[in-house]
Parts: C-alpha cells; sequence; structure tokens
C-alpha cells in the first residue's frame, strides 16, 4: 500500500506538471498550481492528523485536510472552488484507502468535509465582503463565528450520519459528533490561521524584514520551542496546571510584535508540541485515557488560541490604521506643498501647527516663524484686530468662517487675501481644529473693479437705447442681468436668475422657438435674432425682440453668451393695427366686387326674368278666357323654357368670367391640401395667438376635387375657428385639423375649435346664406362652404365637443379609379 501511494504521488506531480506545461495563461497556470498544492496539502494534512492520533484508540486529537481545504476557499476566487473540491478528492481517496476505508465511506467522508469548508468558507467570504484577511477584528471574529464553529458543527451531523449509517466504528451518533466537532474546530484554529498569513504576505514578510526584526524573530521562535519542549515534553501528568500557560508569555510577544502573522505562527507551534507529545505518552496530558487526553489538549488548545488570535488582530489593525494615517497625513502635506492655494492647519488651542509651501513662498518666512501666532506679524495693521476677531468667534463657534483681510509678501507689498476655514474633526467625531485655504484676490479685485466700471457704461448706453444687457454663464446656466434687463421680464434686483428662470417668462407657444435659436447658436458658435412674448408676473405680456452672441476664451472654448433684449410691444401693437387696416381694405374690397357682380347679375337676369315673366302672364291670361289652344299655350311654354334657359346662360357665363373659365377637377391629395393650408395659415394663427395642429391620417386615399375650391373651404372653416376664439384663454386658443378614413369610399375632414361653441338656437340656420353672429360678416362664408363641399359631391355638419369648443365635419368621395 505505501509503494501505491507513493507510485500515486510521483505519477500525479509528474501528471500535474505535463498539464501545467500545456497552459499559457498566467490565470491557468496558477490555478492549476493551486489545485496541486491543494493535492500535496490536503495529502500532507492527513499523514499529520494519523500521525497525531492517540494509540491504541484511533482517536485524532485534530484533522487538517479539510482545514487545509477551507484555506484554500478562502483564498481563491468562488468560481474555481469546483477545482479545489476536485484535486483534493483524489489526495483524500489516496489517504484513506491507506487506512483500509470502504469506498462508499470514503466517498461519505469527502462529501461532510467538503460541507464543511463549503459552509465556512462561502460564510466567511459573505460576511466579509470578499476574501478574508486577519487584519481586523470584525474578520477574525467572524472566522471564528464561521470556519471555527458553525462549518464544524453543522457537518458534523452529516458526518455522523455517514459513519453510522455505514456501520463504520462502534462509537454512538452523540459520541461521533463530539469527537469530530472538537477535533475540526482545533484545526480550523491552527491550520487555517497559519495558511491564511503565510501564503499571501509571509514570504514577503521575510524578504523585507530588518535585521532586528529577524533577530527579534529568531529568539522569540527558539524562546517558544524550548519552553514548549520543557512544558509539553518534560512536566508530568500530575503537575501544577498553572505551569501549563508558561508559553503564554511568548504568544502574546509573537501577537503584539508580529501581528496575526506571528500569532497564527506561535499557535501552531505551541499546539503541534502539545498534541505530538500527548500522543507519545509525554507532558501533563498523557496521564488519562486517549479520550480523555485528547479532549483535555483540545480544550486547551482552543481557549488558549482564540484570544491570541483576537490579540493579534487587533494590534494588526492597529498597526494599519497607524500606517495609513501616517500615508495620509504624508500624502496630505505632498498635496498642501504642490496645491497653487495657501493652506494652513491650527490645533484646539487656536495656534497654527502647519502652513504649506505656497504660503511660506508667499511670505518669505520659515515654518517656525509662522506657527503659532506668528503669522499674525504679517497681516496689515488695519485688518489684523477685524481678522483675529473673526477667527476667535468661529473657532469658538466651531464654524466655517470666511474674511479678507491684507498680507504682506515676500517683496513687502500687501496682498488682499481671501481666507476661509473650516473645522475639522477626527474619526471619532472629536474636534481637533482648523483647516484654512487662502487665495490672492489682488488682481480679481482689480479685475472686478474694471469690470464694475464697464459694467456702469454699458448700463448707460443700454438706458439710452431702451434696452437691457444679459450674460449667461454655460458652465452654470445662471444669467447676469442689467437693472434695465430685469425690469423688462420683473425680475427683483437680488433674485438670481438661471436659464430655466427667465425660460419660464417666456409665452408657452414661444418657449420652443427661443430655445431652438439659443441652442442653434450654441451649436454654431454663432448668434441668434429673434422675437418673442413674454408673460410677466402681473399678467401681462410683453413681445420681446433679442439678439444673442457666443463668446469663446483664448483655448476656443465656449464660456459665455451675451445677449441684448427690447421691448418691441408697441411696434407689434402697430403692426397688428396695420393688419387689421389691411383685412378692413380687403373685406371692403370684397363687399365692392360683391355689389358689382350682383348688379351685373341682376342686369343680365332682368332681360329672361321679365320675359318669363310676361309668358306666364300671357298664359294665365288665356286660361282665365277659357282658350283652350293647346298649341298656343305650348308656344308660350316653349318660350318660358327658352328664357330660362337664358337666364341658366347668363349665370353660367358670370360664373365663368369670375372663375376665368370652366371648373376643372384633378386627382388631389387631401393630406397635402392640409398642410398647405396651415403652412399659409400659420403667421395668422401665431399673430392672434392660436395654434394650428394638424392630425393627418396614413395612406389616404386620392379624391376628385378642385384644389382652389377646397383650399377655400378649409380656409373658411379655419378662419372662423380662429375668431370662435378671441375670448378664450391664451393656453387653450388651438385650431385643430385632422383628417381620416370614412369608410371605404370616403374621407373625413374636421376642424375644432376651443371656443364657446355653437349655440343650440342657431345651429339649424349655420349654413344659410346671409345669416352670421358676426357684427362686420355677410353670413355667405358657410353657405359657400357647403355649396362648394355638396358640388364636389360631399356633405358637411357642425356640432359641439365634449369639452368645449364646436367641430365642422365634411366628408368627400375618394377617387372614382381608387373607389372601383
Amino acid at each position: 500500500m505505501k509503494a501505491i501511494s507513493q507510485s500515486l504521488e510521483a505519477t500525479g506531480v509528474q501528471s500535474a506538471s505535463r498539464t501545467l506545461s500545456r497552459f499559457s495563461t498566467p490565470f491557468e497556470r496558477r490555478t492549476i498550481l493551486v489545485g496541486l498544492s491543494v493535492f500535496i496539502g490536503y495529502y500532507l494534512g492527513a499523514k499529520i492528523g494519523f500521525a497525531l492520533t492517540f494509540q491504541p484508540h484511533p482517536v485524532s486529537v485534530l484533522w487538517p485536510p479539510n482545514s487545509v481545504l477551507v484555506a484554500a476557499l478562502l483564498l481563491t476566487p468562488p468560481r474555481i472552488w469546483w477545482f479545489i473540491l476536485l484535486a483534493a478528492f483524489p489526495a483524500h481517496w489516496a489517504a484513506q484507502l491507506q487506512s483500509h476505508v470502504p469506498p462508499l465511506m470514503i466517498l461519505c467522508w469527502f462529501a461532510s468535509n467538503s460541507c464543511e469548508a463549503l459552509i465556512g468558507a462561502g460564510l466567511t467570504r459573505y460576511l466579509a465582503g470578499g476574501q478574508i484577511h486577519f487584519r481586523s477584528l470584525r474578520n477574525v471574529g467572524i472566522f471564528c463565528v464561521c470556519v471555527v464553529f458553525i462549518g464544524p458543527f453543522l457537518s458534523s451531523f452529516l458526518d455522523a450520519a455517514f459513519v453510522v449509517w455505514n456501520a463504520w466504528g462502534e462509537d454512538s451518533y452523540l459520541a461521533l459528533i463530539r469527537v469530530r466537532l472538537s477535533s475540526n474546530v482545533l484545526a480550523a484554529l491552527i491550520v487555517v490561521p497559519l495558511i491564511i498569513t503565510w501564503v499571501p504576505d509571509g514570504i514577503l514578510a521575510l524578504r523585507t524584514a530588518g535585521r532586528a526584526r529577524w533577530i527579534e524573530g529568531c529568539i522569540l521562535l527558539f524562546g517558544l520551542l524550548a519552553i514548549s519542549f520543557v512544558v509539553f515534553y518534560q512536566l508530568k501528568s500530575g503537575a501544577d496546571s498553572a505551569l501549563l500557560f508558561l508559553p503564554l508569555p511568548f504568544l502574546i510577544w509573537a501577537a503584539v510584535r508580529f501581528g496575526a502573522l506571528g500569532a497564527s505562527t506561535a499557535i501552531a507551534i505551541v499546539g503541534f508540541s502539545a498534541i505530538w507529545s500527548a500522543s507519545h505518552g509525554h507532558g501533563p496530558f498523557s496521564g488519562g485515557t486517549s479520550e480523555q487526553n485528547a479532549l483535555s489538549i483540545q480544550m486547551f488548545l482552543i481557549v488558549l488560541a482564540i484570544p491570541i488570535l483576537l490579540l493579534g488582530s487587533v494590534i494588526e489593525e492597529r498597526a494599519t490604521r497607524e500606517s495609513e494615517l501616517r500615508e495620509s497625513e504624508s500624502r496630505f502635506r505632498n498635496v498642501a506643498d504642490a496645491a497653487p492655494v495657501a493652506m494652513w492647519m491650527s490645533g484646539t488651542d487656536k495656534l497654527c501647527t502647519f502652513f504649506n509651501k505656497w504660503w511660506l513662498d508667499f511670505t518669505g518666512r520659515t515654518m517656525e516663524q509662522e506657527l503659532g501666532s506668528g503669522w499674525s506679524a504679517g497681516v496689515h495693521p488695519e485688518d489684523l484686530a477685524e481678522c483675529l476677531e473673526t477667527y476667535a468667534s468661529s473657532f469658538d463657534a466651531r464654524k466655517p468662517f470666511t474674511m479678507q483681510y491684507r498680507l504682506r509678501d515676500s517683496s513687502g507689498q500687501y496682498r488682499w487675501i481671501s481666507d476661509r476655514g473650516v473645522p475639522r474633526y477626527n474619526a471619532h467625531g472629536t474636534f481637533s481644529g482648523y483647516i484654512g485655504v487662502c487665495v490672492d484676490l489682488t488682481e480679481l479685485l482689480k479685475r472686478e473693479q474694471s469690470l464694475r466700471q464697464f459694467e456702469e457704461r454699458a448700463t448707460l448706453a443700454a438706458q439710452t437705447g431702451h434696452f437691457g444687457v444679459w450674460e449667461m454663464d454655460m458652465a452654470t446656466q445662471s444669467i447676469w442681468m442689467s437693472d434695465s434687463a430685469r425690469a423688462l421680464f420683473q425680475f427683483e434686483p437680488e433674485t438670481p436668475v438661471a436659464h430655466e428662470l427667465l425660460q419660464g417668462r417666456v409665452h408657452p407657444e414661444d418657449r420652443a422657438l427661443r430655445e431652438a435659436a439659443v441652442k442653434q447658436a450654441v451649436e454654431t458658435q454663432g448668434g441668434y435674432d429673434i422675437e418673442y412674448r413674454a408673460v410677466l408676473p402681473d399678467g401681462t405680456m410683453r413681445w420681446i425682440g433679442a439678439r444673442g452672441r457666443c463668446v469663446q476664451d483664448d483655448a476656443g472654448k465656449l464660456t459665455r453668451l451675451l445677449g441684448v433684449s427690447a421691448n418691441i410691444t408697441a411696434r407689434k401693437q402697430a403692426e397688428e393695427e396695420a393688419q387689421l387696416r389691411r383685412e378692413e381694405i380687403n373685406r371692403l374690397s370684397h363687399i365692392t366686387l360683391l355689389g358689382e357682380m350682383t348688379a351685373s347679375i341682376a342686369h343680365e337676369l332682368n332681360q329672361p326674368l321679365s320675359g318669363i315673366i310676361a309668358n306666364a302672364s300671357a298664359g294665365q291670361r288665356f286660361i282665365d278666357r277659357g282658350n283652350r289652344d293647346v298649341d298656343m299655350l305650348r308656344e308660350i311654354l316653349v318660350d318660358i323654357a327658352a328664357d330660362g334657359h337664358r337666364a341658366h346662360d347668363v349665370i353660367h357665363n358670370v360664373r365663368n368670367t369670375i372663375k376665368k373659365g370652366e371648373t376643372l377637377r384633378e386627382t388631389t391629395d387631401l393630406n397635402f391640401i392640409v398642410t398647405k393650408v396651415a403652412h399659409m395659415l400659420q403667421p395668422e394663427m401665431a399673430a392672434y395667438s392660436c395654434e394650428l395642429e394638424t392630425s393627418l391620417a396614413k395612406d389616404l386615399p386620392s379624391i376628385e376635387a378642385d384644389p382652389i375650391q377646397i383650399h377655400q373651404v378649409l380656409i373658411n372653416l379655419v378662419t372662423n375657428a380662429r375668431e370662435a376664439m378671441r375670448d378664450t384663454p391664451l393656453a387653450r386658443r388651438k385650431v385643430q385639423v385632422a383628417t381620416d378614413r370614412n369608410g371605404d369610399e370616403s374621407i373625413a375632414v374636421s376642424v375644432r375649435d376651443h371656443g364657446p361653441g355653437i349655440p343650440d338656437e342657431i345651429r339649424e340656420q349655420l349654413f344659410e346664406q346671409f345669416f352670421t353672429t358676426k357684427e362686420e360678416g355677410l353670413g355667405m362664408g358657410l353657405a359657400i362652404v357647403r355649396s362648394i363641399v355638396e358640388g364636389h359631391g360631399g356633405k358637411i355638419e357642425a356640432g359641439n365637443v365634449d369639452g368645449g369648443g364646436a367641430r365642422f365635419h365634411f366628408v368627400l368621395p375618394v377617387s372614382n379609379e381608387i373607389a372601383k
């Protein structure tokens, strides 16, 4: 069996070496090396466990293989844990076969060992948030709870059940749990910390240690080995139990001076010394039975190891924090010296303890001269009293402060300094002094003075020209406005103005226009010139003429947007009045034309109508005299019909004269007509603060129509809708034109407004000629609309809409070719 084991080990190592050479990436090679290390460590751990068994009974004081497996899982990422378990299995199989364990029992024990490792390592990594290190009390506490107690405790039930199920041994179920639990707890306390501390950091610690450190470590190691030999090998079983704690000073020495690495190493030395001596019948733990000796040494080492591990973690944590503090202070001083501003620090006694290089170079004094209250010697005498008072009062109140004073520089000149200090606190929240930053304001104050003078001149020019000046910072979107600009938009003098706030004063219907103009100016690095409406807090509306221009810095980066705004309401009102006058002139022209056309029609129809009346009267007289001459009556009727045709020809000729020819029908896209009308009426709608919205159905079929007449229909309906909303609030003034399919043979068009709607008493008269509700109307518009729609084979209706407003709806047949 021993030869088989040696052959297996040699074959395994050679096979692993050949396998390792086939992997090219560092991760793959490292993973194979870890698996090989786990295989060797697990196998050697089993050998050590067998060697530390108390004879003649198979009682092992600690079982290292499980702890080797736990340590491997704690040191590796969870994604390769399956490989770690796979690497440990052949080592487990080989070690157990040498003890003549049945294959089924070998598999069961490996399952319980794997459960212990997975439970302990999984809980530990979850609670610790990743790979664990024995550098904090919290991590060691988590390790003791999860790896030392929970993992062995839970897996012991499974292990004992496997033993009973396989009838392996004669111990009871509870006895098996106790033996396995105490053995694995002790192994976890001794083996796992030893591996966790030495594998990542141990070799590096040996390489970087100085001579004094090496000498101290050798003395500690020699002393610990010597005292362990005396206590656990030379003492007899009946010796005083207090002598068992003679190694304790060396354990404390190792923990205090060498942290977790020293503590785990010292515990392992003491533990293995005690177990080896007792297993060979020496020392104070050899006086009872094997079970008693094993339990005694386990309890002793468990009680001894836990506080030493905790002490080592506390020392490690404290050393780490001190090192981090020193590094932090070093970084702070380096950063402070490299900072382009002056920095200082003071303690709780109000005396300064630090000045950075900028301060010392600025004042031309040494650190010793500035420390304490020496810095005040450079403050201008006129500013010193106020400076000290501000500093003292803020210090007592633990509040930040900002003050300005004149400080003498290295050339003897006084320069204006802005000094801002804030209280500082340590990690425990205790006040530890102040830290401050100083900035030279001399050049900035000069620039501010120059800017103030320029602003005064610009303000005077703006007031003379009756326009407001503003400037927007592109980084912060904040806007500076002159007094006249603030008055124009009714902003209070102290109100901070941002781009969003100014945009809120713009009329809702014009915000998109202004936003698009500013965006285009920014994108093109150019300017804009627009006119829009502003709704002020007092409810008034103003027309604003605005012009803006982008300003770049020396590097060509956009930094500011400069602009001027003027009140152009009076001009806009004059333009609207002129437009109204033009419309009135057009209306009068239409009335004149209508009168002329009416007179022409009356003149042309007078003769045929007179002939019709005369012939009709003659026929009536013939009948009254009893004349039954059928031929004569037929002749009269023929004359009447001829006069009727003449009247028809007159009307047809007048109509042709007005329309300059016969009406032509053509295949027409109704959506195109709606879009064209909307585009044509958009300026007029905007002038009346009315929005025109279209909703066009997709894939509408064409119609046979006169486009000019359909234009006339839509223009009449949209204009009427706009005029119906004269008293509607600005936000609700909207005309909606929509097209849709009305079955397979017609198309529907609707025009909806948000006005008061159509009164019920006049709804039936809407389309009658000369009926109107407008003082200036002729009552012909809707009559003409109906005439055109019906002339195209369609139908028109009108009604009110839920939510307010009226809707005119007409349908037109689709083209004959499409209908077929």
